[in-house]
Formats: structure tokens, C-alpha cells, sequence
């Protein structure tokens, strides 16, 4: 299944490491809801600043968050944190299959709301027009969140079920080549370029990328992918005008 790239890959780890707490991730929950500066957290969360400020720094490294300054009648100014990037986590896990992917699923945009001043006699009936809008609001974002999220899990059943049949898919992949090939370098190389090709529109794929994939120098993988190929006879190599050589099975 699919790759990430070293950076990518490192981005998503981080975040995991970063999600491995409970209280960061109650953090995280927290600053969806809405913006808070770190003494709001700290007393919601039973958490010292001190700790709460580190997170905030993690955060806005991995940029997950914004921080911004507000004046304050009581104080200093405040240092409010906003959520601003939505985004889901994948994890496969498999015969053959170790994926970590990051799907964005949207910026987060503040929006300056301008309000008018209201004379005193006209308040009652200004928040009672605006409590009108907040069930008319209400009731309308429910019913559309309501129908969305059902139409998620039902994707979430469709891909659940795709992802069962690709992991019986490579468990009698795996079962066939452990019958074939009974040396473990062996069969990781052959693992390897098959997984690679599947994701390659010429379904192939290079000596060099296949190389730095498995870490492995190119003349030892050269060698050992030729003695590979007169063993079990399906792994086609080819070379390029460049020099370039190429598997695919």
C-alpha cells in the first residue's frame, strides 16, 4: 500500500508522539471548541502554565495552532491559542502493510464578526432576535451534521471492508513466497518490489528507488535481486538509455 516521504513521514510521527498523551489530547479537544490562552487551560485541566505553555510551543511547531495577543482589562495581554488546521489520522496495519497517513480536512479561518452598538432600549429585543437565530442555527447545522456523519460511516464500512480483503490479499501473497523462497532477505526484496510496483502507473520500479527503500547498497541488491530472478523466474529486469536498471513481476 501507499508510501510517504521521509519528511511527510516524519511530520506524522511527530503528531503521534505528540497525540501519545492524554492530556495533550484533551488539550487538542479543548482548543477545538474554542480559543483559550494558557491560564483558561491551565485551571480547565488541572495542569501547571509552566507544562501547558510547552504543549502550546509543541503545537504551534507541528502547525496545528496560531497564537495571537488580545488586550486585557484584568491583566497582562493574552495570548490566545487557535486550532487552525482540521485533519483525520490513518493507520493501517496488515499482512504486509504498515501505513501512517495525514489527510487535511480543511483550514480553520477566523472570521472578524463586526457587531453594531445597541441602545438599552432595544437590547431585550435584540438578544431575543438572536435567540431566534440560535434555534433556527441550531436545528439547520444538526440535521446537515447529523446526514454527514452517517454518510462518513458508511465510507468508513466500505474501507473497512476493502482494507479486510487487500490484508487476505497479501496473507496468501505472504504464504506463497514462504513456501518459494526460505531465505528472510529474500523475501523482503521480493516483498518489497511488489509492494512498490502496485503504487507505479508502468508498474515498475527503479534500482536506486528500491535501493534507498530498503536501505540496502546498490551493487549488494543488484546482485542479489539477479540470483532472485534466476530462482523463481518472474521478476523481469530491464535498463533505461540512462543506465538506469528496472524490476517489475
Amino acid at each position: 500500500m501507499g508510501r510517504t516521504d521521509d519528511k511527510e513521514e516524519m511530520d506524522v510521527f511527530e503528531l503521534l508522539e505528540f497525540l501519545s498523551s492524554s492530556t495533550r489530547r484533551k488539550l487538542l479537544e479543548l482548543l477545538g471548541e474554542e480559543d483559550l490562552y494558557p491560564f483558561q487551560l491551565s485551571r480547565m485541566m488541572n495542569v501547571s502554565p509552566r507544562i501547558i505553555g510547552k504543549y502550546l510551543e509543541d503545537l504551534e511547531k507541528l502547525g496545528l495552532i496560531s497564537i495571537r495577543e488580545e488586550k486585557s482589562s484584568k491583566g497582562p495581554d493574552r495570548r490566545y491559542a487557535s486550532l487552525n488546521k482540521a485533519f483525520s489520522l490513518i493507520i493501517d496495519v496488515g499482512q504486509s502493510t504498515f501505513n501512517v497517513k495525514y489527510l487535511p480536512t480543511g483550514e480553520i479561518i477566523e472570521e472578524e464578526i463586526k457587531t453594531k452598538p445597541v441602545k438599552a432600549s432595544e437590547q431585550e429585543a435584540h438578544r431575543n432576535k438572536l435567540i431566534d437565530e440560535l434555534k433556527k442555527e441550531t436545528k439547520d447545522i444538526q440535521v446537515f451534521i447529523k446526514n454527514k456523519a452517517q454518510e462518513i460511516k458508511e465510507l468508513d464500512q466500505k474501507r473497512n471492508k476493502y482494507a479486510e480483503e487487500i490484508n487476505e490479499a497479501y496473507y496468501r501473497f505472504n504464504k506463497i513466497i514462504e513456501k518459494i523462497l526460505f531465505d528472510y532477505h529474500d523475501r523482503e526484496i521480493f516483498r518489497n518490489i511488489f509492494k512498490v510496483i502496485i503504487t507505479k502507473p508502468k508498474n515498475r520500479v527503479s534500482l536506486s528507488e528500491l535501493a534507498e527503500i530498503m536501505r540496502i547498497w546498490r551493487g549488494d541488491l543488484k546482485d542479489r535481486i539477479e540470483n532472485l530472478a534466476k530462482q523463481i523466474g518472474c521478476i523481469n529486469i530491464s535498463k533505461d538509455r540512462s543506465g538506469e536498471i528496472w524490476y517489475s513481476i
